[in-house]
């Protein structure tokens, strides 16, 4: 009815393409988040361009993470899987800045694609194969829920153990910087898995003083340390674990932990392989066929 209205103000070429306009995206606005989540989820899976993803409204921050909620839950469902760890993303004001906010984000990391040190990824299963150098941590408690806020470092520290250089594996199916907050947080922040190294114990509140290389095919691609990431990492997992407190959640004992990159994000080919090398960390490192 409102279209309708409109078109007696509109002239005949603008009103051809109000109309063209309704039918191609008329069906979007009557999705609820569980049918956006399944759109997003079959382009991810397809391997669609990142395109296909404007077709679908997203609102604001609050609908782009129960979007998130149901793609997790199609994730798992479709795969038999269950949550291995979660990612912080948007760990950079500049990574921040690019879509349009000043706040990190998180995504959900299956167990089944939590892959071993030296392990081999297979290059069509990706549109956009990404990789990101970074320090990994170990829940080694869960989180009570029932905790209103995390206040500080000094909280948190109980509830982590072991530190592992880990590799992220995200696809970012071509969308480079075309993407905002939202439709990047939908899509379960891009995350595809991960490669860890071997475990260390480390004190837990020097982890910001890390140095290390991002590697590609034996050459140094990117540098950075620990400071990179909310200038230190514990900041990170203090950022997680309030918004999933928020959202219902918490972090379980078992649960990995990827606090974002302390360098640039790679993208690697077929025949390439990656390392990140931390100091004071095992490297771990990964192949693609």
């Amino acid at each position: 009815m409102i279209l309708l209205c409109l078109s007696n103000y509109l002239n005949t070429k603008h009103r051809k393409l109000c109309i063209v306009y309704f039918i191609f995206n008329g069906n979007n606005f009557h999705m609820n988040s569980l049918e956006k989540a399944k759109k997003l989820y079959n382009s991810c899976k397809s391997l669609s361009s990142y395109k296909d993803d404007f077709q679908i409204q997203i609102n604001d921050s609050e609908e782009a993470y129960q979007i998130q909620e149901d793609f997790i839950k199609i994730k798992k469902l479709d795969l038999a899987d269950s949550i291995g760890g979660w990612k912080v993303a948007l760990t950079n004001p500049v990574m921040q800045k690019l879509v349009g906010v000043d706040t990190p984000a998180e995504g959900a990391i299956m167990k089944s694609l939590i892959y071993s040190n030296n392990d081999y990824l297979n290059f069509n299963n990706y549109l956009h194969l990404g990789s990101e150098a970074e320090i990994a941590i170990r829940v080694v408690k869960t989180f009570p829920k029932d905790v209103k806020n995390f206040n500080n470092m000094d909280e948190i520290i109980p509830f982590l153990g072991e530190v592992y250089a880990a590799l992220e594996i995200v696809d970012d199916r071509h969308s480079a910087d075309k993407s905002n907050f939202e439709y990047l947080v939908a899509q379960n922040s891009m995350n595809h898995g991960c490669v860890l190294g071997e475990p260390e114990t480390i004190d837990l509140l020097t982890l910001d003083q890390l140095e290390g290389d991002l590697i590609v095919s034996g050459e140094v691609f990117g540098s950075g340390k620990g400071k990179n990431v909310l200038q230190h990492p514990l900041n990170s997992i203090l950022y997680l674990i309030n918004s999933l407190i928020r959202r219902g959640r918490t972090l379980h004992e078992g649960e990995v932990i990827l606090t974002g990159s302390i360098a640039t994000t790679c993208w690697p080919k077929r025949g390439d392989s990656v390392e990140a090398n931390i100091k004071g960390l095992s490297p771990v490192k990964f192949y693609v066929r």
